[in-house]
């Protein structure tokens, strides 16, 4: 009896590997990071480009110490530019996406999740998020939701069947693509946010497949203050509409809704102390929902003042 081929045989090579990290003054963060991108089993990624943002703390000196680290500049920033220049400036024909402030959880994280490119027509493939430890109530259920264990799970284009965001939902927090497709089918550069659903929705128009691989897992929730929470509901919201702009409004009001009184009754029966400030929160994330909504009728200067991402409205 032949023995079953164990699938990590398979694996992409190092240095068929590059990771692209978009960085500003992320030295909490980039030694564990780092020590952990190349801790991976059995490949490591041949090389690190760290795309910054002018970074005024060690993020550079620390960048200096590691051999396949190399540093881009980018003194003008938005997230699809970050991203599209570190594709541009990777060497391997697999490009893995990562945040500053996400971390590995193991030492499979990167074998598991370029497994799913066994399949030719997988371009993309995005890891599981589970929470740091002083994660908020509200953070933990967003990514039990939406990054749920399991197995993977493969998504692709019905034929003329329109694309909805349930269908492209991506996350560059933690993704691997083949750099010739993203190279072919690169991100929007005038987008606030939402970049990583916009790139999903391409590749999936263009008739690739792309795959959530919950057993690939990084760490990585943020604690927003009240202002940042309505700050990011309106840029996100905001770039939702450039990306589907065909949108639903009835139709994402009744999902967003749904998720809200799922929501809610978790916090209720989970986390009943939280409930006054959960209200504040609901509050902020429901009206920063609204007004991205309407973010392309109101003028410049208040459009500054309502987004997270100010510089966005300067020009």
């Amino acid at each position: 009896m032949n023995p079953k081929p164990d699938p990590f045989d398979q694996l992409p090579a190092g240095d068929r590997l590059s990771v692209v990290i978009p960085v500003l003054n992320a030295e909490a963060y980039l030694e564990t990071l780092l020590q952990a991108i190349f801790s991976q089993e059995p490949v490591a990624p041949a090389d690190v480009v760290l795309v910054d943002s002018m970074s005024t703390d060690g993020t550079r000196a620390i960048a200096a110490r590691y051999d396949r680290v190399r540093v881009v500049d980018m003194p003008n920033f938005s997230h699809g530019k970050a991203r599209n220049v570190g594709v541009r400036e990777a060497k391997g024909d697999f490009v893995i996406l990562m945040t500053q402030d996400a971390l590995p959880r193991d030492d499979t994280w990167l074998r598991t999740l370029l497994l799913p490119f066994e399949d030719a027509s997988v371009a993309g493939v995005y890891s599981r998020q589970v929470p740091y430890p002083d994660a908020s109530p509200m953070e933990r259920y967003f990514l039990q939701t939406h990054f749920p264990s399991g197995p993977a799970h493969r998504r692709e284009r019905t034929k003329d069947a329109p694309l909805t965001f349930e269908d492209v939902f991506f996350s560059n927090v933690s993704a691997a693509f083949r750099r010739e497709a993203l190279l072919d089918h690169p991100f929007d550069e005038t987008l606030i946010m939402s970049e990583d659903q916009q790139v999903s929705r391409d590749l999936l128009m263009a008739g690739y497949a792309v795959v959530y691989q919950p057993a690939s897992v990084v760490i990585h929730s943020h604690n927003y203050t009240l202002p940042v929470v309505f700050k990011r509901y309106f840029d996100s919201v905001y770039s939702l509409t450039i990306v589907f702009p065909k949108h639903d409004m009835g139709a994402s009001a009744s999902m967003g809704l749904s998720y809200l009184f799922r929501e809610a009754k978790f916090i209720l029966l989970k986390h009943p102390l939280w409930l006054p400030y959960y209200l504040a929160y609901t509050f902020m994330k429901a009206t920063g929902t609204i007004a991205g909504h309407f973010a392309d009728r109101m003028p410049r200067w208040m459009l500054r003042r309502l987004s997270l991402h100010h510089y966005h409205w300067s020009t």
